[in-house]
């Protein structure tokens, strides 16, 4: 495997192309070379370019590509995706083997195979799920990678590294699907990041504040202080530093982790994903803000960056998502679009108002294991898994 010189540059070089879209070729080359594949790439195994999806392949044909978008894309489809999906391996971090998911005695006679991989000498797959449906701001995606059917299977030492690779994949690329969505290569980064609907903060090196988006700032400066989420900490001859408001005490020490984490991701105590979040209460304990924290590196990007004065570059971005808009969101809205009972919009609108099963059966008026059963209902309807996407989804409907 990989020297750990080598494991910590790539890591860099993947952080580095979360700003840089033009890096990911490079990228995917190091990350197929390392994991000892002949082929492999990038991609949303549900969308196709043309249909907004991403696709970045490493000595994948052209041809393979487009029969691939214009016969096998999607789940049912691809034996591989479908097997996933089906056994509830499809879920972002996991490193999945294709032996595994779809054995060769059964891919071989399979229309995938003989149209597919054969032609161009792939007969082995492993993987990691990037992003599974969880969340609207990014689209199902998946680091492949191939061997040819003579050699030998991936084994145990490939699919953990496939694992740790997924983790800063996950983090470089949400950056990079936030930012996107507000075409911010048309224009100056400073003017993008104001436009995005969440609050942008970028961190430097030394944990201060070196930009805050126009979100941001109405976030941290617009609050009654009953109901403060933060506070800013400033000393002489240093940036100010965001913290949590005091009445948020029993949060900062895991906040403080997450961006510590971003800072310096290869001596983190663990890798942690992208889309495990931080959710932050308001002062009667209903979800408030939903924050992320991702590494962001920024060498070759001199000038691009807007910082505060006096500060160096930044090396973190926090995602702030103030749910207050979700509170607005119809029921008939969630039953129109998922498919919802108005007994399980009732329950993913109460999600907003917080406390256990429990306290919203009580609520309610049902029992707390109605309540569970028509909450793990509403994840499977809307492709959400844990409450901090449920939120940010109603938060985006909020919006339309």
């Amino acid at each position: 495997m990989l020297q750990l010189d080598d494991y910590d540059d790539l890591v860099h070089q993947i952080y580095d192309a979360s700003l840089n879209p033009d890096g990911w070729p490079a990228v995917m080359a190091r990350v197929v070379r390392a994991c000892r594949a002949t082929r492999g790439g990038l991609f949303t195994p549900q969308h196709t370019p043309a249909q907004g999806g991403l696709m970045i392949p490493v000595d994948l044909p052209e041809s393979m590509m487009a029969l691939w978008a214009a016969r096998f894309s999607g789940v049912e489809n691809d034996p591989f995706t479908r097997a996933a999906v089906a056994r509830g391996l499809f879920r972002e971090g996991a490193a999945l083997d294709g032996d595994d998911l779809v054995p060769t005695p059964a891919l071989l006679p399979t229309p995938f195979y003989r149209e597919l991989w054969s032609p161009v000498d792939i007969g082995r797959m492993c993987g990691g799920v990037v992003f599974d449906s969880t969340d609207a701001h990014k689209l199902p995606t998946a680091l492949v990678l191939f061997r040819r059917l003579q050699d030998a299977p991936f084994g145990s030492a490939e699919l953990e590294l496939v694992r740790r690779l997924v983790a800063h994949l996950s983090r470089a690329l949400g950056v990079m699907f936030h930012l996107r969505g507000a075409q911010w290569r048309e224009a100056s980064l400073r003017a993008t990041l104001d436009r995005l609907g969440c609050g942008v903060v970028l961190v430097s090196a030394s944990d201060g504040v070196s930009f805050m988006n126009a979100s941001a700032a109405r976030q941290v400066a617009g609050e009654v202080a009953a109901d403060a989420l933060w506070r800013m900490e400033t000393a002489a001859g240093r940036p100010p530093m965001l913290r949590l408001a005091p009445r948020l005490a029993r949060f900062e020490a895991r906040f403080r982790r997450a961006i510590a984490s971003a800072l310096d991701p290869l001596n983190a105590d663990e890798e942690g994903h992208f889309s495990q979040a931080l959710l932050l209460p308001d002062a009667e304990g209903r979800p408030r803000c939903v924050v992320h924290a991702a590494p962001l590196r920024s060498s070759g990007l001199a000038g691009m960056l807007p910082t505060r004065e006096g500060s160096t570059a930044a090396r973190a971005i926090l995602f702030l998502y103030d749910l207050t808009a979700a509170l607005t969101v119809p029921p008939s809205l969630l039953v129109k679009l998922f498919g919802l009972t108005e007994a399980e919009a009732r329950v993913a609108l109460q999600v907003l108002q917080g406390g256990s099963a429990g306290e919203m059966a009580a609520t309610l008026g049902v029992a707390t294991s109605t309540v569970r059963a028509q909450l793990q209902a509403v994840y499977g309807k809307t492709g959400t898994h844990r409450r901090a996407d449920l939120l940010k989804m109603l938060l985006s409907l909020a919006a339309r």
